[in-house]
């Protein structure tokens, strides 16, 4: 039984590996969408092996954090600087990428480019209204959770290696179904919030490719 179950251990390990370097894929997407539209020049971040799992979620949700703050300060510059109509028609959903792209085109030609690229609002009202601080690693549900002492790299270890290192994080020895069991639970923590992270950028990504299309 416990050999069957080695497979799983190393897929469900896997998995948790990928998502952790996931955040930080999606969170170089949204730097640089960051750095192109609202001329930020903030340097992109990368997951590290030997660092633990806490840490590297503490570390991206740092980075997650700044890209809040930096798109709620110009999402309230142009909230200020335009006509509520048409911030509505920048924020809200239902308005048709034609007539974002036009407002958007208007918005620049009006403002002499003072409110960045042209993008530049799109793309502040987007990731403000999207509240990406809501969707960053829950570090406080990780951090009761017993794998948090191992390592990025520890999760891509051999099945022999990896049972060792998860039966010892813990303060007593676990079974290899208990192994899976506790990598599945610190999955489910952190994959959901990491897939809407992925949706609500790669929605900016794409309203942002659509307006210029048709601009």
């Amino acid at each position: 039984h416990a050999l069957s179950s080695f497979p799983w251990l190393i897929r469900s390990a896997q998995r948790l590996h990928h998502y952790l370097h996931k955040y930080y894929t999606i969170t170089n997407k949204a730097l640089g969408i960051l750095n192109t539209h609202l001329d930020e020049q903030i340097s992109s971040v990368s997951a590290k092996e030997s660092e633990g799992i806490e840490e590297s979620c503490v570390r991206v949700s740092q980075v997650m954090s700044e890209i809040s703050h930096i798109a709620e300060r110009r999402d309230r510059h142009v909230h200020k600087s335009i006509e509520p109509a048409l911030y509505d028609k920048i924020a809200f959903s239902g308005v048709s990428l034609k007539e974002k792209a036009a407002v958007v085109k208007e918005l620049n030609e009006s403002t002499l480019g003072l409110l960045g690229t042209i993008c530049g609002p799109l793309v502040a009202v987007l990731l403000a209204k999207s509240e990406v601080g809501n969707v960053a690693p829950p570090v406080e549900q990780l951090k009761g959770l017993p794998l948090c002492s191992l390592t990025l790299g520890d999760l891509v270890q051999s099945s022999d290696k990896l049972t060792k290192l998860l039966s010892t994080s813990g303060s007593q020895r676990i079974s290899l179904d208990e192994a899976i069991q506790l990598l599945e639970e610190t999955l489910s923590v952190l994959k959901p919030p990491c897939d809407a992270y992925d949706d609500i950028v790669s929605e900016v990504q794409a309203y942002v490719t659509l307006v210029t299309e048709n601009i």
